[in-house]
């Protein structure tokens, strides 16, 4: 029964150091996903001085500046002789036509200039709203990063609290998470399940217990016999004894009187009861191990199962993650040569971001699940 109650603390053991890990993937998670914005609020930061130096550009958008009419050759005729009155007539009225025709001239170049500057004005207005596009993004990756550092101060204070420690002392975080090297072999992590988890070995102490009951209970219903001594001390006595048995050269001498003694159970039906009952518990005890070492069984499949996706989640992730660093980098030089919008900047911008994340989530749940395998194996090493 003593080793019964030591595989439960085994047990209860396990489970704690398996939240020990878990809350410090938690942890670490946080950490990757804090640097990870940062960074992402750099790039931001450098877009932002890429569209602003845009828009400052005097070559920025679809006209780079003024236009300038060029001169009418119909205007070289207010310069011509008049040659008589018809033909001075004539001569009048083909130079109020020529003037005419020079006025339209002008407006059209004014015309000109004017949709110039209309389109150098919306440039510079599209210009201002990328940058406000940019600017609207950080702030949300500062909030992400405000909330993160507020999720990371609770998780060290419940990580503090698993090691019954004060909720202030400081914990050192690593900057990035790291994926555990794990190498699984089920033929082995069934022995060491055998042999180590604590949940069978407190179902077999419990069996022998019942077994060791059992033993006792049938010897219980048999007749027992006692021998024994029994030691009386007899004073010295002044006077002449008053017992008419007891010699007077007796008196003062210690008595030393052997004794045997026999019990015959009266009610064997009680103890055979008991031994049946002690039967039925100890094959109970055996039922659960059974059924316990199937479920661990079973566990440990499923286990294995959420460990091969856990690692084709991270080499997905980091493959997206490449290429989105590619990508990000060509849209980039395509915004700046006016190539691309800034909208498509922003989204492969934003995917980055959640490749990265979700890598890190993907390497915390890798590392949980092997935690979980190794509670399955026990995390004590020794099998006492």
């Amino acid at each position: 029964m003593a080793k019964m109650a030591y595989e439960k603390f085994r047990e209860t053991r396990d489970n704690l150091y398996l939240e020990v890990y878990t809350q410090w993937y938690i942890l670490s998670t946080l950490a990757e996903q804090l640097n990870n914005n940062r960074e992402n609020l750099q790039l931001l930061k450098q877009l932002e001085e890429l569209a602003i130096r845009k828009v400052s550009s005097p070559y920025s958008g679809s006209s780079s500046g003024y236009t300038v009419p060029a001169p009418s050759p119909a205007t070289k005729s207010n310069r011509l002789p008049q040659a008589g009155g018809g033909m001075a007539g004539m001569g009048s009225m083909g130079s109020t036509s020529v003037s005419t025709g020079s006025a339209t001239s002008g407006m059209a170049g004014m015309s000109n200039s004017g949709g110039s500057m209309s389109s150098s004005m919306g440039s510079a207005a599209s210009g201002m709203s990328d940058v406000l596009r940019v600017q609207l993004e950080m702030v949300e990756i500062e909030n992400n990063i405000e909330s993160i550092l507020s999720d990371i101060a609770a998780e060290k204070a419940k990580f503090n609290a698993l090691l019954n420690r004060s909720v202030d002392f400081e914990v050192v975080v690593p900057d990035s998470i790291v994926k555990v090297d794990y190498l699984f072999d089920r033929a082995s992590s069934m022995r060491e399940i055998e042999s180590q988890n604590p949940m069978l070995g407190m179902f077999e102490e419990e069996e022998l217990a019942y077994r060791a009951k059992r033993e006792m209970d049938q010897k219980m219903s048999y007749p027992m016999f006692g021998i024994g001594l029994q030691y009386m001390l007899i004073g010295k006595s002044k006077t002449a004894p008053t017992d008419p048995g007891m010699e007077p050269e007796m008196t003062g001498m210690d008595m030393v009187m052997p004794m045997f003694s026999i019990t015959l159970p009266l009610y064997r039906n009680k103890y055979n009861a008991q031994q049946r009952e002690s039967r039925f518990m100890w094959q109970s005890a055996r039922e659960k191990y059974n059924n316990t070492i199937n479920l661990l069984q079973s566990d440990l499949f499923k286990l294995k199962q959420q460990l091969d996706n856990a690692e084709r989640k991270i080499a997905l992730y980091r493959k997206q993650e490449q290429l989105a660093k590619t990508t990000y980098q060509l849209v980039v030089q395509e915004f700046v040569s006016a190539k691309s919008d800034l909208t498509n900047v922003i989204q492969v911008q934003r995917q980055l971001l959640d490749y990265q994340l979700r890598q890190a989530e993907a390497i915390a749940e890798y590392n949980t699940i092997v935690a979980s395998i190794q509670k399955l194996h026990s995390f004590d090493t020794t099998n006492n």
